[in-house]
């Protein structure tokens, strides 16, 4: 774990002052996104941004949140799961669909239906959770491993768990909730690998 807080730390001191601000805003901005949307369709926040976790796998930020937005109209009008065509798989449509049908009470009742580590942890995050959200770029962050996210091996439960527990000791040195880090170092990665 030490090794992971180190590599996450080299990542974060490469920084330029316009990625540690995105960083430090990016999830703050994605609930902002989810709470217009859930005025424009007078749905609940919790419930909005569970539609926008689901849809996101293999999606474009920017088109996760047309895709959302279309979905949320859609079932609001009365319209059917089969008129929304999101860029995700379609289990992820049916999966946002359900939340928008069952209309869970609680976040936690959103994460059960999210399931998957990945998108639950993306759920909690947008939501103000301090956790992160360990995907390959993460992984290759905290490994110091420069690779595709094709040659990045699976991400266990408990190597999943201890580059979290990563993230929130690095962030906590620089005054960063673990989602603030793993997002800013994310960014700056990008930038120096050219990804």
């Amino acid at each position: 774990m030490t090794n992971f807080v180190k590599n996450i730390l080299a990542v974060y001191k490469q920084a330029e002052d316009h990625e540690i601000k995105h960083g430090k805003t990016w999830y703050s901005d994605a609930l902002k996104e989810c709470q217009d949307m859930a005025d424009c369709h007078k749905l609940p926040l919790h419930i909005v941004a569970g539609v926008v976790a689901a849809l996101s796998p293999t999606n474009r930020w920017e088109r996760n949140l047309v895709d959302a937005h279309y979905m949320c109209k859609t079932f609001v009008e009365g319209g059917y799961v089969e008129d929304c065509a999101p860029c995700t798989y379609k289990t992820m449509r049916d999966k946002a669909w359900s939340i928008l049908q069952s209309m869970p009470h609680t976040v936690e009742d959103v994460a059960f239906i999210l399931k998957g580590p990945k998108i639950t942890d993306f759920y909690l995050c947008i939501m103000g959770h301090d956790v992160c959200v360990i995907d390959g770029h993460a992984w290759c962050i905290g490994f110091a491993d420069r690779r595709t996210m094709q040659e990045v091996p699976n991400i266990g439960k408990g190597l999943r768990k201890q580059l979290q527990e990563a993230y929130s000791k690095a962030g906590k040195k620089h005054g960063l909730t673990a989602y603030q880090m793993q997002a800013t170092t994310w960014v700056t990665w990008k930038r120096i690998h050219n990804v």
